[in-house]
């Protein structure tokens, strides 16, 4: 009996990967409270967590109830990240980040499948960033980046002999390629506005259980934040992001894969002495637009520290 649960599990979840769609595979995209450039013969390292919690089905733009035997009860994440960034001239700067899934969980509703988990290092990023475009009396700042996602981390992992849906990999299992522009503007009476742009495009995956193709993604932010005091910043940041249709083998698109999503994270920033930044954020959907039925990310919850490390002041001294 076990056995044929675990055949039936196995089928009904390959046919189904859009109900985890709230838990991609690989380092998810965060950007709020991120400069995306560093000064010339600077570094910046930071550790950032993050948990995501999701429990909702939406059909199209509204909630619906799923009763069916891979319907999940809920989903979530518990991830981490580490980055390190370096200016090596006053206009190119290039960044290294390594992601780590603590467990990617989902819950069914029915007993007679419980639960499953994923775990282990994601994707390595690779980024490279040239301030193209700098006003420093006006404070304007437009910088395009070039980012490579390697599948360095597990992929095909399975769960007590189950073989986990491509949602619960920690590793993507494809590279992926994603280029964007960051823009930068300082406003009168503390306040500032940054804006991210990202369009992501992924290669296919050819691996023992998987012959898949993730949708392009396009991703579009502005964020606007008002330094309260010195060492206190607080911000708001909107966010647009589109996933088009994934594809099977023979590039056949799988319809109910697509979705769109516009979200608002509130942050707040504080800065301690030696240029160490501590943040919280909070990401909050508004809409959701998908197709067929999905399950939807209901919301983020992630702390980022950062510390700014001055190498000319260090070879002054």
């Amino acid at each position: 009996m076990k056995l044929f649960l675990v055949f039936i599990l196995n089928i009904l979840l390959l046919q189904n990967v859009i109900f985890a769609q709230c838990c991609g595979a690989g380092n998810p995209i965060s950007v709020s409270t991120s400069d995306n450039t560093i000064e010339g013969k600077k570094m910046k390292v930071g550790l950032n967590y993050r948990f995501s919690f999701s429990d909702t089905y939406y059909e199209e733009m509204h909630k619906t109830t799923l009763e069916f035997p891979t319907a999940l009860k809920n989903s979530n994440y518990n991830y981490l990240n580490v980055n390190i960034g370096y200016g090596i001239t006053k206009r190119l700067s290039a960044s290294i980040s390594l992601g780590y899934y603590i467990n990617k969980t989902e819950t069914f509703k029915s007993d007679l499948f419980g639960k499953l988990n994923g775990s282990g290092v994601g994707d390595l990023d690779l980024s490279i960033s040239y301030k193209a475009y700098v006003h420093s009396k006006k404070g304007i700042e437009l910088a395009p980046y070039f980012n490579v996602k390697f599948p360095v981390g597990k992929f095909d992992c399975e769960d007590n002999g189950i073989k986990l849906p491509i949602s619960l990999q920690p590793s993507s299992g494809s590279f992926r390629y994603s280029g964007g522009i960051y823009f930068y503007t300082n406003l009168p009476k503390r306040f500032f506005i940054t804006s991210f742009n990202i369009f992501e495009y992924a290669q296919r995956i050819k691996s023992y259980n998987f012959n898949y193709k993730y949708g392009n993604t396009l991703f579009l932010s502005a964020d606007a934040n008002y330094k309260a005091i010195e060492s206190l910043i607080v911000g708001i940041q909107a966010s647009y992001e589109y996933k088009s249709r994934s594809k099977r083998e023979n590039n056949q698109e799988l319809y109910g894969t697509g979705y769109q999503t516009i979200s608002l994270t509130p942050h707040i920033t504080f800065v301690a002495k030696k240029n160490t930044y501590f943040s919280l954020l909070v990401d909050i959907p508004l809409f959701h637009k998908v197709e067929e039925i999905q399950l939807v990310n209901k919301f983020a919850l992630q702390f980022k520290i950062s510390q700014n490390i001055d190498f000319k002041k260090k070879s002054t001294t």
